[in-house]
């Protein structure tokens, strides 16, 4: 009977480790969602304004002062 509780209680353990691994990847997956998004919103931001201060330099010929 002892053997069967401590390969149920180390079963038990090793579910709960698991469960633990899941969550501790799961936090940083979702971490670098969110990181990974952010860079890729900045990067949409740059190229469009670098796209309208192109179109208002070189095709309208619009003198911004910088």
């Amino acid at each position: 009977m002892t053997e069967w509780l401590r390969i149920g209680g180390l079963a038990l353990l090793a579910l709960i480790a698991l469960w633990v691994v899941l969550e501790i990847v799961s936090l940083v997956l979702g971490f670098l969602t969110w990181a990974i998004s952010l860079l890729v919103s900045i990067v949409i931001v740059a190229l469009l304004l670098a796209g309208a201060y192109y179109l208002l330099t070189d095709v309208l010929g619009v003198d911004l002062g910088i």
